[in-house]
């Protein structure tokens, strides 16, 4: 006889040193993936998008189990989730399993969601539907590769199955593993588990899967789980975020305790071993890196990839710094294009001046580095209600939203400017609005690493560069005061000297 399985999400990857916190409204707001969804909307509105919520469900119906709907909701990273939405969510999932009585519980997560009054979001979210279900109904979950998994979660959820890839192209894979253990987890009533949590954090950047040395730890996952038959995760963290339990990750599932230590603790190896690796990933400054992509360029059939990856809004960025737009004007480029400008006023103007008319500047009405005004003329180039249907194996299927969108043109340099902020994932992103791609010399972008997913196979040569931003791709940057004792702020670098709070 099938189970009664609640399913939900409550997805937030949080920088702690962004000061707007992160409300009810960005949850709702949608962009990149659906909007918040309470109750049945939940069986239908994922259905067929690469998430770990519609890959579980999928799974476990096949196999017979019913599925009970609590909630989902993601929100664009940013600063600390809001007391009010943290608690709203948590109620709604809380009140769902107090009322059904489930008879196992699947969460999507993040793994990295700080709220205003609970450092550890996912950790607290978890003791409250354990204390809710009680210590028999088992607690599967999915986390992102880029999870701060601390020692509560584990203690928690009773199986945690990561992303592997980075873009996360099995992103609902992670989902699917969920459902493909549930007998056992069912089996085992508690499962053996290890955490493992690494001595250093490490760039975003250098946890790419596509280059090493992160390609080979995820090989060596494989390679572990194949000779063991233990499940593992292994979580680069995500460094942007003031707490104790910042960082890379290993965990472990199986029944035999003796076992899954001895699995973590290879994998733990591996990860340590590769930390010269991480160190020797080396970004290009904004002038150096402009001026290698049009060497580049000169003489390339496709186009240069730049990765503006300090104002990555997926790492809670604005996403409307000028510097990298700047360094391509003043280098004289041709045919350079770059996107997702962040910048609803900029948007609103080129709607209302319409096709071929201009807006007089660019940018500058922000706070932080990266923020001076560009003067134009900005010709309108193109106009959109910036809604399309995205192909990126990262988020297959999900029709994006930008809201009211525009492209802005001067000299050599186009620029997409949007109303709802998100890392541009698509190349449907530019081509919604016209945008032969392959006609451009350079494309700036500003992410991270997920641009790969839908640009990786276009691009002759991707480099990333450090145009002024408020996220610093070096984890030294920023200002540690809570993360636990002996951590190297980056790969081979020097251990931090804070004092914890307590």
């Amino acid at each position: 006889m099938g189970l009664r399985i609640a399913v939900g999400g409550f997805m937030h990857e949080t920088n702690t040193f962004v000061a707007k916190p992160t409300t009810w409204n960005d949850f709702v707001e949608a962009g990149p993936w659906p909007t918040l969804t309470i109750g049945e909307g939940v069986l239908s509105t994922f259905r067929g998008i690469n998430l770990a919520i519609a890959y579980f469900m999928d799974a476990a119906e096949k196999a017979g189990h019913v599925m009970v709907p609590l909630a989902w909701g993601g929100a664009m990273p940013g600063g600390k989730v809001a007391r009010d939405a943290f608690e709203r969510m948590a109620g709604i999932m809380v009140d769902g399993l107090r009322r059904e009585r489930p008879d196992a519980v699947f969460l999507e997560l993040h793994g990295a969601m700080v709220a205003e009054h609970h450092d550890d979001g996912e950790g607290e979210l978890l003791a409250r539907v354990r204390d809710t279900v009680g210590s028999d109904v088992p607690i599967l979950m999915s986390l992102d590769l880029h999870a701060n998994v601390s020692p509560a979660m584990v203690a928690a959820a009773d199986f945690i199955s990561s992303y592997r890839t980075y873009p996360h192209v099995d992103w609902g894979a992670s989902g699917g593993r969920c459902a493909e253990w549930l007998d056992r987890v069912l089996a085992w009533k508690r499962p053996a588990r290890a955490l493992r949590q690494a001595p250093f954090l490490v760039p975003v950047t250098t946890g790419c899967t596509y280059v090493e040395p992160a390609k080979e730890l995820y090989e060596e996952l494989k390679r572990i789980e194949a000779e063991t038959g233990v499940h593992l995760s292994l979580n680069m963290g995500f460094p942007p975020a003031d707490i104790r339990d910042v960082g890379p990750s290993v965990t472990a599932y199986d029944a035999d305790q003796p076992a899954v230590d001895a699995a973590a603790d290879r994998l733990f190896a591996a990860l340590v071993a590769a930390e010269p690796g991480f160190a020797a990933h080396r970004p290009l400054p904004v002038d150096d890196a402009v001026g290698e992509a049009l060497r580049v360029a000169g003489t390339a059939t496709r186009p240069v990839v730049l990765a503006d990856t300090q104002d990555n809004p997926g790492a809670g960025a604005p996403s409307n710094t000028t510097g990298l737009i700047a360094e391509l004007l003043r280098q004289g480029a041709e045919r350079a294009i770059v996107g997702i400008v962040h910048d609803p006023a900029a948007a609103a103007a080129a709607h209302a001046a319409g096709l071929g008319g201009s807006l007089a500047t660019l940018g500058g009405s922000g706070e932080g580095p990266g923020q001076e005004p560009l003067a134009g003329p900005w010709r309108v180039a193109a106009l959109s209600d910036g809604r399309f249907r995205g192909t990126s194996p990262m988020l297959r299927a999900a029709v994006a939203t930008l809201g009211p969108a525009a492209l802005l043109a001067k000299d050599g340099v186009e620029v997409l400017v949007a109303t709802i902020r998100q890392q541009p994932i698509h190349k449907e992103t530019f081509s919604h609005l016209g945008v032969d791609l392959a006609s451009r010399a350079v494309i700036g972008l500003k992410s991270s690493v997920h641009f790969r997913s839908g640009f990786q196979d276009i691009a002759e040569k991707v480099i990333v560069c450090l145009a002024p931003g408020v996220n610093p791709e070096d984890p030294a940057s920023f200002a540690f005061r809570n993360i636990r004792p002996g951590v190297r702020l980056r790969p081979n670098g020097e251990g931090h000297s804070f004092t914890p709070s307590m």
